[in-house]
């Protein structure tokens, strides 16, 4: 009888362990992942807009094809649509914070390789940790980049504006690609129009030079891994088709 009530128990235990553990998947899946909505297109434009915050719009929850990704263990960064110099923005602010604003898109990379954008960061990270390991991986403002390559893959990469990293420069975190397209303290406090070769880039990084789609680009801020705090703006956010 003690056997019975014993074996009992552990069952009410473990069920209740596995309700447990399904409640936080289900959580997780709701912060990370959220609707997917339709994808923007590109086909025979010379130049897509893919983020114009010249018009704000919602961002609780934000417009079908936009979702939030936030992270299980972190609070999210702050978001608002301001204007920074006469030109129309959406601010990111983080306080030991990370989440992404993302766009699904399908945009062929080989038509349309050049990535461009503005950027400005009023506050970097200040850490003694070094940003090309895990513990110091923390940037004021990156874009993020998913592809889908025509054998089915699914591959990722960010551009982003390095602490002490300079331009043209790469870090891993793991497997995980990362093009530095600028950063530093001397270019805090200023607009910068940017503009990358993104098949470039995506050629460097995977030498077999599948072809891919972009299927997802986003904006992340984060300063959770360096408890410290950071502030940044994005504008203009477009892919321009290959003119040659």
């Amino acid at each position: 009888m003690p056997l019975f009530r014993f074996t009992r128990s552990r069952v009410v235990f473990l069920v209740a362990a596995l309700l447990a553990v399904a409640a936080v998947t289900l959580a997780i899946g709701m912060a990370t992942s959220g609707p997917r909505g339709p994808a923007l297109m590109a086909t025979s434009e010379m130049e897509v807009a893919v983020m114009d915050f010249s018009a704000p719009f919602p961002l609780d929850p934000p417009p079908p094809g936009w979702r939030h990704r936030q992270f299980w263990t972190r609070g999210p960064m702050k978001m608002s649509f301001t204007t920074k110099d006469d030109i129309p923005a959406i601010r990111l602010e983080t306080d030991g914070t990370a989440s992404m604003l993302l766009r699904r898109v399908d945009i062929d990379l080989q038509h349309y390789p050049t990535l461009a954008w503005r950027w400005y960061v009023e506050q970097p990270i200040r850490s003694p940790l070094d940003e090309r390991t895990r513990a110091g991986d923390d940037h004021p403002a990156r874009l993020f980049i998913a592809l889908e390559t025509t054998s089915g893959d699914t591959r990722r990469m960010e551009i982003i504006w390095g602490n002490k990293l300079r331009a043209g420069d790469y870090k891993f975190i793991g497997a995980f690609p990362h093009y530095v397209a600028n950063g530093g303290e001397a270019n805090l406090h200023r607009w910068f129009a940017e503009e990358v070769d993104l098949l470039a880039i995506y050629r460097r990084l995977w030498p077999d030079e599948t072809p891919a789609r972009i299927v997802e680009i986003g904006l992340f801020a984060d300063s959770d891994e360096t408890r410290s705090h950071s502030a940044s703006y994005f504008a203009d956010v477009r892919v321009k088709r290959r003119t040659y």
